[in-house]
């Protein structure tokens, strides 16, 4: 399996781009996400190209009542794909916040779940919110796989190695290399 950094430039778009990363993806996490469900994921990455994260905190909006049902929809849509994005794109900060990866995972597959009763006339939109909430733990990890992939700042040597110490990931590995540091069998970098 080919494991790279996209390119953004030989995608025709964004959604073109960020099906090719969340295909990839999936693959490497070996998640069987319906067609639905990934591009689900590729919307969601497309909207977070253009919108800002609220600061707003999550929990009480999820257990807000009595509110009009097209305002609830898109409150639970939000929050499941705002603890989604978060989830997956910025756990090793939330290693040091007040809330960890659990609590959005928690809120987000709450959210999901919930949509999924909502929409229960509708098939289609009942089984990708199911499946976002069944499998949201393993959507975390495509997502944080995705942010691998498209990490387009400077590369921080450093923190890569500290992550390849603790993962031993081939892809970091690759990057690693790529950069022009050179991990030997015993696994010390040679310079």
């Amino acid at each position: 399996m080919k494991s790279q950094i996209m390119d953004v430039t030989l995608a025709s778009s964004v959604d073109e781009f960020f099906h090719e990363v969340v295909t990839d993806a999936l693959n490497v996490v070996d998640l069987e996400a319906s067609e639905p469900a990934s591009w689900y994921l590729v919307g969601l990455l497309g909207e977070m190209t253009r919108a800002r994260l609220m600061d707003d905190a999550l929990g009480p909006k999820l257990a807000q009542p009595g509110v009009d049902p097209g305002e609830r929809v898109r409150t639970l849509k939000q929050v499941g794909d705002t603890s989604l994005y978060v989830a997956g794109f910025f756990a090793d900060s939330l290693n040091r916040s007040l809330v960890d990866v659990d609590y959005y995972v928690g809120i987000g597959q709450n959210a999901y779940a919930q949509l999924a009763r909502t929409f229960a006339g509708a098939k289609s939109l009942t089984e990708v919110y199911e499946e976002l909430a069944d499998k949201f733990p393993r959507f975390v990890d495509v997502l944080a796989e995705v942010r691998k992939r498209t990490d387009f700042a400077t590369p921080d040597v450093s923190r890569l190695y500290e992550m390849w110490l603790r993962t031993r990931d081939e892809w970091i590995e690759k990057k690693l290399r790529a950069l022009g540091v050179l991990v030997d069998v015993d696994h010390k970098v040679i310079q």
